[in-house]
């Protein structure tokens, strides 16, 4: 999912249990030329962190959303399993996603408290865990990597001065919904990652030198042995 879902400032047992908002959506994001420019430049990112995974891999999508990143993985050939507290937005999955048929499946849940007795190949969480404060991406990312056999994919912001800067601008002009308030510093990252047994490979930059974001792709510190 690509806004705040769980954080403080906003409630998803209001705003995205909403159908109308789940629909409206991506349509409010990305119908504008800088919003079409942005979500192409988003997913082919995506897409490279992913790519290079094994023919019938499987994600998990935490959270889902409407959808928009599963399609980059379904479109690879991968199984997409979609989790998400809103189930507004995953009904606009669904029906964005039908075409694929069982390949993509949904689940109504909260990241910290689902079962965690399936296991995926890869893990994508694009866009969600910059809302928490460290402490809580932490708790947030060891229960991805508890699921996540061989990868992680996590888009997030890295902290540097250029950037303080911009959110500072977003947050005092008012014109971004829920600018991104808990970037991590390379240091940050490479600690959260090591405390849920992984380590950063390689990044894909969305766009360099102007956004924050980055799609972060960690595996096992030790790799994982297939029984």
């Amino acid at each position: 999912m690509d806004e705040l879902h769980y954080g403080k400032a906003w409630d998803p047992t209001r705003h995205y249990q909403d159908a109308a908002v789940a629909a409206n959506y991506d349509r409010a994001r990305f119908s504008s030329l800088s919003g079409r420019l942005f979500n192409f430049l988003d997913r082919r990112a995506v897409r490279r962190a992913l790519v290079d995974l094994s023919a019938g891999s499987t994600v998990a999508d935490m959270p889902c959303g409407t959808g928009r990143l599963a399609e980059v993985a379904l479109a690879l050939g991968f199984a997409v399993h979609g989790v998400d507290i809103a189930p507004a937005m995953l009904a606009v999955a669904r029906q964005r996603l039908a075409p694929f048929g069982d390949r993509f499946t949904v689940e109504t849940a909260d990241i910290r408290d689902r079962d965690q007795t399936h296991r995926f190949d890869a893990v994508l969480s694009a866009r969600f865990l910059m809302h928490f404060p460290p402490d809580e991406q932490r708790t947030l990312v060891g229960a991805m990597a508890r699921v996540a056999h061989r990868r992680l994919v996590l888009t997030h912001g890295i902290d540097t001065p250029l950037h303080r800067l911009r959110r500072a601008l977003k947050r005092a002009t008012g014109l971004f919904e829920n600018p991104a308030v808990f970037p991590l510093s390379e240091t940050q990252l490479a600690d959260i990652l090591a405390s849920a047994g992984f380590r950063e490979v390689r990044r894909h930059r969305i766009v360099p030198l102007v956004s924050e974001a980055v799609v972060i792709v960690a595996e096992p510190i030790v790799p994982m042995v297939t029984p």
